[in-house]
């Protein structure tokens, strides 16, 4: 079984990262990581481990939200061992190198001397996608002030106990007792990349057969998820608790793959799985009182809309910049001595 996640965010605090969850969420868990630089096969190099080492287990990628078909990192399950990209902007440091995982090192591959020459270039390339992410994180903040402003004046009308009864209803009805206690995966489903803001719902596909969607044009769905992820948990159940990139604190979907279980939350977008039951957190908001509202609401969320679109191109313009300092780097990597490398550390971690 094959599924992906996104372990960092462009958000409106800037890049967040649940890294360092891989390190601690499983016990045993043996984590590598990779250190390199821009162009120098580390995407490859996770991607290749990855297949060579999966066997009949289930392998969690991680993909880049700065570039989606780029990987951050691999869990391979049923061999509890993780393989990461250990960089800036999401550095990792093995606690205990070579006790518990440790530090995947590449051989010195690069042409120092020819690089050395493309030095201005290459800063100068990457204090301006620098520039781009912060204009990038501006945008996104502004977005979510305007939807907070939105979410603020109709958080009134909004019934937050018949809410809550169904959330109560939901556990008496789908989460049976199990033995122990369950673990919480902190993870994103979704991704604010050069390639739009995008959802993985092969994952949620993947890891149920059964999907609530809650329709939630406001920002009210975490209110039910959260009681539901607790109940979860202290009825032993393993959780992806997967959050939303712009708020990361905000809990938006809840995937249970012991159960089949799934819970997403969408507004504008209708989910494209087959729906197993479906909660229109809108219809918890004051009939009236939103008529009243809706002309206010249709023209921030569009502000908020455009906000949004903004921040993309400024991440997609971070992005060619990045794919230019690359270019410039991978003429002086030896490729050849990165395979060798490949088929190494692969013998080591088969050990």
């Amino acid at each position: 079984m094959k599924y992906t996640f996104f372990l960092g965010a462009n958000s409106r605090r800037g890049f967040v990262s649940f890294f360092e969850d891989v390190c601690t969420e499983q016990p045993g868990r043996e984590v590598f990581m990779i250190k390199s630089g821009p162009g120098c096969g580390k995407s490859t190099m996770i991607q290749k481990v990855g297949d060579a080492l999966v066997g009949d287990g289930a392998r969690e990628d991680i993909l880049c939200s700065s570039d989606p078909n780029s990987y951050d990192g691999v869990i391979l399950h049923a061999r509890g061992c993780a393989i990461l990209d250990g960089t800036a902007p999401h550095v990792l440091e093995p606690a205990m190198p070579g006790a518990n995982g440790g530090y995947l090192a590449f051989p010195p591959f690069l042409d120092r001397l020819a690089l050395r020459e493309k030095a201005g270039a290459l800063y100068a390339l990457a204090a301006a996608a620098r520039d781009h992410y912060a204009q990038a994180t501006r945008l996104i903040a502004a977005a979510c002030e305007v939807r907070d402003s939105i979410r603020l004046s109709v958080e009134p009308l909004f019934d937050r106990h018949r809410f809550a009864r169904r959330a109560f209803g939901i556990i008496a009805r789908e989460l049976p007792h199990a033995e122990g206690r369950g673990r919480v995966f902190r993870r994103f489903l979704d991704g604010i990349t050069p390639d739009g803001c995008i959802r993985l719902w092969d994952t949620a596909a993947t890891l149920c057969s059964r999907i609530y969607e809650l329709t939630d044009s406001y920002g009210f769905s975490h209110l039910l998820l959260e009681p539901i992820l607790h109940a979860a948990i202290e009825r032993g159940h393993d959780v992806y608790a997967c959050y939303d990139p712009c708020e990361p604190t905000r809990l938006l979907h809840l995937l249970l793959p012991s159960l089949s279980l799934g819970f997403v939350t969408t507004s504008q977008e209708r989910c494209p799985l087959p729906v197993y039951r479906h909660i229109r957190a809108d219809a918890y908001v004051s009939l009236s009182g939103e008529r009243r509202l809706r002309g206010r609401t249709r023209l921030l969320t569009r502000i908020a809309d455009s906000l949004m679109d903004d921040a993309v191109a400024e991440v997609q313009s971070a992005h060619l910049l990045h794919d230019r300092i690359e270019a410039i780097y991978r003429p002086h990597i030896d490729f050849a001595a990165l395979d060798r490398r490949r088929l190494e550390i692969i013998d080591e971690l088969c050990e």
